[in-house]
C-alpha cells in the first residue's frame, strides 16, 4: 500500500471549498492570504509531515496554475526541500480537485499499486504516529473484508482543535470527536480505481463504502481554526482539552511546543 497525502493549496477551481476566497482570485491570491497560508503549512501541515516516525509516504500538492509566479516558485522549493522525489507539486488549470489527482497517482505510481489517499489541508496536522497506525489498521481492516472489496475508508475519528481568537498569539485548545471528517480520512483503493476523498461527500462515506472508524481514545489530527478557514470550523467549546493531558499531546505533536509558546511570549514571560 503506498500513502499518498493530498492536499489543495489556494487552488482556483472545483476545490469543495465554499469560502469567499475560493470563487475570487483576487481575495485568494492575495498576498497577505498567501502569506498566511504559507505560514500555516509550514508551522502545521509539513511540519507533522516531517515529525512521522514513519516517512514512507508520498506528498501531493495540488495548487492553481495561475498563483502568482513568485509564490509557487516559493512553495516548489520549499515542498522539494522537505520531501524530495517523495513531494510534488501540481500548478493546474480549472477543473475537479479529485481528477488532477488521480492523473498525477497513476503516472507516478506502478500499475496493479494499492493507493491509500490521505486528506490534509494546509491549516491541519497528523500526530506523529498517524502514517505508522493507518498502515497497520488498513492492513487488518482488509483481511476481515469480503475478498471483492475493491476500496474503503479508515475514519480516525478523534482530535483536537485548535482555536485562534483574534488578537491572541496562542491558541486554545479543544477535544474533537468527529467520525467521517475529512480530517484523519484515508481512501485505500487500487490505482486505477477512480475514487478518490475529494470526490465524496464525507458526510456520505458510511453509505457507499466499506469502511472503519479507529478511535483509541487519542488524538490524531489537530484542527486548525484561525477566522479564515476556507471550510466551516466544528468547535465544541464545552469540551477544553485537559491541561494534565498535554503533555502526551505534545509527544503526538512535537509541534505544538511552538505554537503554545511562541518566540513573542517567551519574551514578555522573560
Amino acid at each position: 500500500m503506498i500513502p499518498i497525502v493530498q492536499m489543495r493549496y489556494s487552488y482556483f477551481g472545483q476545490s469543495g471549498w465554499r469560502s469567499e476566497a475560493s470563487k475570487q482570485k483576487e481575495i485568494l491570491f492575495d498576498p497577505k492570504r498567501l502569506a498566511h497560508r504559507f505560514n500555516l503549512l509550514q508551522t502545521y501541515a509539513v511540519r507533522s509531515l516531517l515529525d512521522q516516525e514513519d516517512q514512507d509516504f508520498h506528498f501531493a500538492m495540488l495548487t492553481s496554475q495561475d498563483l502568482p509566479a513568485a509564490h509557487l516558485k516559493q512553495v516548489t522549493e520549499y515542498i522539494r526541500d522537505s520531501f524530495g522525489d517523495r513531494g510534488a507539486v501540481l500548478a493546474r488549470g480549472d477543473g475537479p480537485v479529485f481528477r488532477h489527482l488521480i492523473r498525477h497517482n497513476r503516472a507516478s505510481f506502478p500499475e496493479g499499486s494499492t493507493m491509500m489517499q490521505i486528506v490534509l489541508d494546509d491549516d491541519d496536522a497528523l500526530s506523529v504516529d498517524f502514517m505508522a497506525r493507518l498502515k497497520a489498521e488498513a492492513a487488518g481492516f482488509r483481511d476481515r473484508l469480503p475478498e471483492d472489496t475493491r476500496r474503503f475508508f479508515l475514519s480516525f475519528s478523534k482530535g483536537v482543535s485548535v482555536v485562534y481568537e483574534k488578537g491572541q498569539a496562542v491558541p486554545q485548545l479543544y477535544r474533537r470527536d468527529v467520525p467521517y471528517t475529512n480530517l484523519g480520512l484515508a481512501l485505500v483503493s487500487p490505482i486505477d480505481d477512480r475514487a478518490n476523498p475529494y470526490a465524496v461527500a464525507h458526510k456520505k462515506v458510511a453509505r457507499r463504502f466499506a469502511s472503519l472508524v479507529y478511535n483509541d481514545l487519542q488524538p490524531y489530527y489537530l484542527r486548525v481554526v484561525h477566522g479564515a478557514n476556507d471550510s466551516r470550523a466544528q468547535i465544541d467549546e464545552t469540551q477544553p482539552f485537559p491541561e494534565d493531558n498535554l503533555p502526551k499531546l505534545l509527544k503526538r505533536f512535537p509541534l505544538l511546543e511552538g505554537v503554545l509558546n511562541p518566540p513573542k511570549a517567551r519574551a514578555r514571560a522573560s
